[in-house]
């Protein structure tokens, strides 16, 4: 009926409250990077996309929220051409040619633009970065194409899965 005590069995009694929550975030903490032999195969079945001019691959661009939000999910492999990207001051949309839209960035008043910046202008090769984007009267749906703009200047393509 009870688990916690035949998982802690042989555990001393002031020892469960200090193991207790390592093991609650140990088992929330995911990998950090996928290793090398699954990030080809995914390349392979076209889940990631290097953008060679960016310096980034982009893990997908999927509708979240309900459809409220398309969230852009990449990894810098060259942190000098990913460096517009992630500038604060860079203008960052997502261009919908079909609606001629331009789909922006939403901001909170409290912790600003929903999008990952260059602190300081560190970039990391092992980390994934995102970009939320607004999807007014979910307008967008899963399978179309949109373009990647950075101070007005389409600079990808990108399908939303």
């Amino acid at each position: 009926m009870h688990l916690l005590p035949t998982l802690f069995r042989g555990l001393p009694a002031l020892a469960l409250p200090a193991v207790l929550p390592l093991l609650l975030i140990a088992g929330c903490a995911g990998p950090a990077a996928a290793p090398p032999a699954s990030r080809a195969a995914m390349a392979g079945m076209g889940m990631t996309a290097p953008i060679e001019s960016l310096g980034i691959v982009v893990h997908g661009l999927h509708l979240s929220a309900h459809g409220n939000i398309l969230d852009l999910r990449y990894r810098v492999t060259d942190p000098g051409r990913a460096a517009a990207l992630l500038d604060s001051k860079s203008k960052v949309q997502l261009l919908d040619p079909r609606r001629g839209a331009a789909l922006g960035i939403p901001e909170s008043p409290v912790i600003g633009p929903m999008r990952q910046t260059a602190r300081n202008h560190v970039l990391y090769r092992d980390r994934d970065y995102f970009v939320l984007f607004v999807n007014p009267a979910h307008a967008v749906q899963a399978g179309e194409t949109l373009a990647l703009a950075i101070d007005g200047k389409a600079v990808a393509q990108l399908r939303v899965d």
